[in-house]
């Protein structure tokens, strides 16, 4: 059995069993990084690189990994399996506002912005995440700053086309 990740006492974190992390895993990272939509079209040494900061854990069905309000400043990779994103409505009501899936990230914008997380990320089918610290990405941007600067323009690009999307279902909704 793995180890178990907690950080700053967070309880959904409890449930996460560490994989692998650092160059004894950075290949088996690297290979789950590169089918990622943020990785796609990066080089594998750019991938390589990055993996060194990124942490691997098993994730199991109903684990909290991203908690609304919470400051726990990271941005998650899902390897594989699923999670629903959930946004409080009121204080008794809270709505699933997408499904996230293999290759997609979650968390960028509180690991660029430092800000609480906009909403709750929880597993719904068994899944492998790619965890990146605020810490670790500080790091990587003083000791790897070309390669920092590749991702943060990946996170900009993808953020953006979130925020089309989420546009035009807003306008959508509106004209209703």
């Amino acid at each position: 059995m793995g180890q178990k990740m907690t950080l700053n006492g967070k309880t959904g974190f409890d449930d996460l069993e560490l994989l692998g992390s650092g160059t004894s895993y950075m290949v088996e990272i690297a290979d789950m990084l590169e089918r990622a939509d943020m990785f796609r079209n990066m080089s594998r040494a750019e991938v390589d690189c990055f993996s060194r900061y990124v942490q691997a854990y098993d994730a199991p069905v109903g684990a909290e990994v991203l908690i609304e309000g919470d400051r726990e400043s990271c941005m998650f990779v899902v390897a594989e399996g699923k999670l629903d994103i959930l946004k409080k409505a009121d204080a008794d009501e809270t709505k699933k506002i997408a499904t996230v899936r293999s290759g997609k990230t979650i968390g960028e914008m509180s690991l660029l912005d430092g800000l609480p997380h906009s909403a709750t990320a929880v597993v719904v089918d068994s899944a492998v995440l790619l965890l990146v610290t605020k810490t670790n990405f500080d790091r990587m941007l003083k000791e790897q700053p070309e390669v920092a600067l590749r991702i943060v323009h990946r996170m900009a690009t993808l953020m953006s086309l979130r925020l089309r999307q989420t546009s035009g279902v807003l306008i959508d909704y509106l004209r209703d």
